[in-house]
């Protein structure tokens, strides 16, 4: 069986894993769309529209400049940050689907790692689906589950442990497409779907005035995300974000980790200016 061909819409470096993957297993990757609205600047590494052009690889930002003389196996939306349009659906002739950054049915649109921290969820996870005409509705492909303790996880670290998790999915997903088999196909249950808008997710960044101490530190850690916005109190009429109690020693891990380091040089800077 030839190798796949595929017009990928992606953002984040996520979809650059993918779109080397791909290239890896000598698919034929027709097509990139990227999001150039979300600006991820502070993220070291090449971007998908550069990691692709570098590859000699036809780039778009927008859906509407797609040929529609152009058709591909599969549609693949990995991390892509906007609805894929019903014309872009139908150029694939097997499957378009859809990565998506939580397990599905039950954390759906925009909130996801938040409400798992919120809800204090014991496992989450990521879901390959196929795309309809909505969000994160369309029938499930394969959801990759796996354990986790809510109550020592930020957004930041939780956001981590699903792109990796996604990455293992993304390489069972294509060892699957490699087969001429049927490829599985789930109907999401109705009772358990549910999907949170913007509007909601931003509300729900407010800590109630009347908060314990255990709720603000779960609000703070389910919001912690740099450079976005955290959880926050009202005083006064101000926005007071709050920093959650674990990120303090992360950061000063972080901040302290080349100490010795920079000690060692500045001795060796300071006696070489001496000796001259």
């Amino acid at each position: 069986m030839s190798k796949p061909s595929v017009i990928l819409l992606g953002s984040k470096p996520g979809a650059v894993v993918a779109l080397s993957k791909m290239l890896q297993r000598g698919w034929d990757v027709r097509l990139v769309v990227t999001s150039p609205a979300f600006n991820y600047e502070w993220i070291p590494g090449p971007t998908l529209e550069q990691f692709a052009s570098d590859k000699g690889i036809i780039v778009c930002s927008d859906q509407a400049d797609i040929p529609q003389d152009l058709t591909a196996d599969f549609v693949i939306s990995y991390m892509f940050r906007h609805l894929v349009k019903e014309n872009v659906i139908n150029l694939a002739s097997r499957a378009a689907v859809n990565f998506h950054a939580g397990p599905l049915p039950e954390f759906g649109g925009w909130a996801f790692y938040n409400i798992a921290i919120l809800e204090g969820a014991s496992e989450y996870g990521c879901t390959c689906h196929y795309m309809d005409n909505d969000f994160d509705t369309g029938p499930l492909l394969k959801v990759h589950r796996f354990p986790i303790d809510a109550r020592s996880e930020t957004a930041f670290s939780l956001e981590r442990k699903a792109q990796e998790h996604m990455v293992v999915l993304f390489d069972e997903f294509c060892d699957l497409a490699e087969t001429a088999e049927i490829l599985p196909r789930v109907q999401q249950d109705p009772a358990k779907m549910r999907y949170l808008k913007k509007p909601e997710f931003e509300a729900l960044k407010q800590i109630p005035p009347d908060a314990n101490a255990e709720t603000i530190d779960r609000h703070a850690r389910a919001f912690w995300y740099p450079p976005y916005q955290c959880a926050y109190v009202v005083v006064n009429g101000i926005r007071v974000e709050v920093i959650p109690e674990i990120v303090k020693t992360q950061l000063a891990s972080l901040l302290h980790a080349d100490d010795l380091t920079r000690l060692y040089q500045a001795g060796a800077t300071v006696n070489d200016a001496v000796e001259n």
